[in-house]
């Protein structure tokens, strides 16, 4: 039987597994396993439990869309969703020092192209229920500027993932590499636990998508296929990206949305249900979700093939060859950086909105792609390296208290 909790090149290929623990570090679990050498048994080792988590009931899930313009409502949000994962995620990998945690940087680096693909399958689906009628000429798929989060900020789409007994509700920070990083990292893309009690929001990123799929799939069926009436020029499709981090899905029909769902969901977020076998084994070769990536840079550690799982959820931790992870190889960036902090310094300043020109400039280019000019999306590609230099040029920038400045991620007119 096909298991599906790792990446494999179809739509359902990952799989997500309950969040680490609070009570032991990663650092002092992976020293507990290098001590006891390669061998280690995985049932020797386990996550412990957190405080019990909370979710929204199936059946409120496959009522949460209202009708078609609800549905497009969830969708933007769900663009706004994945672009306020990206810049934690820049953050962590613009301050890892160069020559150091290349794994660490590696893995992060593959979340990151993976989130911008989410992006883009979440604009397809969104031009394949909008009716070019409604289109003023020249109008976008998105406005750049309403989209941008300021940091701190909740996850958009009313997603409130469970948090220790007494931590305020969970924000996402901008901040250096560190295990606070990673904790907040984990903490996005955990999934929903299938035994949670009942609460009236969603709990997990594939809980929102969930709700999304099952209002297509109802909405398709109540107008007999008619909510599918986009224009297909304005459809992304596997011509017109490059990347490594997945597959483009055209989307014209409600299979192909589902299709669209299924890969940003397996890439990371995962839904209630998704576990179909008994077991899993891991192994080095094989494109983890999210989650897993995530608990490999926390732990140093890559999942082995002696890595296996008889529950859910998942409980083991990864056991196989050791990296090196250094907290320390980083560039000290002030957390939540903002332009009104380098006020005072108008070279600095100025460095900060050089950054963020470099940053719309981009979601400029993916909204001229997603808006009929799908050839453009391949500019993107020099953007971003544009964009890290100008990230390393803030962070080189030292503030008080031995911290650095860094990028802010925020809106200005280009």
């Amino acid at each position: 039987m096909e298991n599906n909790f790792f990446q494999k090149n179809n739509p359902k290929r990952q799989k997500l597994i309950k969040p680490l623990a609070h009570l032991d570090t990663p650092q002092e679990i992976v020293n507990s396993i290098a001590l006891q050498g390669d061998a280690f048994q995985v049932d020797a080792l386990q996550i412990k439990d957190l405080p019990v988590q909370l979710k929204m009931s199936k059946e409120d899930v496959r009522n949460y869309i209202k009708d078609i313009k609800h549905l497009q409502q969830c969708l933007r949000t769900a663009l706004q969703l994945e672009l306020s994962t990206i810049p934690p995620y820049l953050c962590g990998l613009y301050t890892i020092k160069e020559g150091s945690n290349v794994e660490a940087a590696a893995l992060i680096r593959s979340v990151v192209v993976e989130e911008m693909l989410h992006m883009v399958l979440v604009s397809n689906i969104l031009n394949a229920i909008t009716d070019p009628k409604s289109i003023k000429k020249g109008e976008k798929l998105f406005n750049v500027k309403d989209i941008i989060p300021s940091y701190p900020t909740f996850l958009p789409g009313g997603i409130h993932p469970d948090v220790p007994e007494g931590a305020p509700p969970f924000k996402v920070h901008l901040l250096k590499f560190s295990k606070e990083a990673l904790e907040e990292f984990s903490t996005i893309e955990r999934p929903s636990d299938p035994n949670a009690p009942i609460t009236k929001s969603f709990d997990s990123i594939g809980q929102f998508y969930e709700a999304i799929r099952c209002g297509l799939e109802r909405l398709n069926r109540e107008t007999k296929g008619k909510i599918f009436k986009g224009d297909p020029k304005r459809q992304i499709t596997p011509e017109h990206y490059y990347g490594s981090g997945g597959k483009i899905t055209k989307v014209t029909n409600y299979e192909e949305a589902e299709e669209a769902i299924d890969e940003i969901v397996g890439q990371g977020e995962g839904i209630d249900g998704t576990i179909a076998t008994d077991y899993v084994m891991f192994g080095e070769d094989i494109e983890y979700a999210h989650y897993f990536k995530f608990q490999e840079i926390s732990y140093g550690r890559m999942y082995s093939a002696n890595d296996t799982n008889f529950q859910m959820p998942v409980k083991s931790v990864p056991t196989g060859r050791p990296f090196t992870v250094s907290w320390s190889a980083v560039y000290n960036m002030k957390a939540n950086p903002k332009m009104k902090d380098y006020k005072d310094n108008p070279e600095l300043l100025q460095k900060a909105i050089d950054f963020n020109k470099v940053y719309v400039t981009l979601l400029n280019n993916i909204n001229d792609a997603v808006s009929g000019q799908p050839d453009l999306l391949i500019k993107g590609i020099a953007v971003m390296y544009d964009l890290k230099y100008k990230a390393l040029e803030l962070l080189n920038i030292p503030l008080a208290n031995g911290e650095c400045a860094g990028p802010t991620f925020e809106y200005v007119e280009v």
